[in-house]
């Protein structure tokens, strides 16, 4: 009687061992599963952050603050390219007519591919125009329909690494302080990034 009771005695003690290591276990997994939550949602965030930055890259930056002789460098959709804006000039009449508003602005200008697929120089520079107020609307280039500048027109298909310099003809009122900007439309749509270029007529190359 003795010994089994003993035996009951020894299997008690084992079995409430068992159950301590049991539950110490339960508690460091318990412990390690909310640091390994953590350690994933923080593994998560930085992830997160880093295609969000590397899509602002691909989408490239708003530069607002440009001026003559400056370049911007756009990113569309389709296309990665320079804008560099390299003189301005303002006259009356081309091919002999007035213009429609003020006069005229006639802008030398850079289009650079900088992407790796060919681009067409002038759908590009299309992307800009020109207004005197921020808050209206603007006009597009047209240097290819007047006799004059059709010459010096940006045109053609550039490789990437390629450039051309040509002439955009804008019409325009005569104001202190004018802009070439992407057009508003389609700086909207999120597919390109912004880019805004301000002269004064004190900076007309006339």
């Amino acid at each position: 009687m003795k010994k089994a009771s003993t035996l009951v005695a020894t299997m008690v003690g084992v079995s409430l061992v068992f159950a301590a290591c049991s539950d110490s276990e339960d508690g460091e997994n318990n412990q390690e599963a909310p640091a390994q939550e953590d350690a994933a949602t923080e593994e998560g965030t930085i992830d997160d952050e880093a295609e969000e930055n590397e899509n602002n890259e691909e989408q490239g930056e708003d530069q607002m603050e440009l001026g003559v002789g400056d370049t911007a460098v756009m990113h569309s959709n389709i296309s990665s390219f320079e804008f560099t804006l390299n003189s301005v000039d303002m006259v009356e009449e081309v091919d002999g007519e007035p213009s429609d508003l003020d006069a005229y602005v006639v802008a030398s200008i850079t289009i650079k591919n900088i992407g790796d697929e060919e681009i067409d120089a002038k759908e590009n520079a299309g992307l800009f125009e020109y207004t005197a107020h921020l808050e209206g609307s603007g006009t597009g280039d047209q240097a290819e329909y007047y006799e004059e500048y059709e010459a010096e027109s940006i045109k053609g298909s550039l490789a990437p690494g390629e450039e051309v310099t040509g002439t955009v003809v804008y019409t325009s009122y005569i104001e202190d302080e004018q802009y070439i900007r992407v057009k508003a439309g389609t700086a909207a749509t999120g597919l390109i990034n912004n880019a805004l270029f301000t002269f004064s007529l004190d900076e007309l190359t006339n």
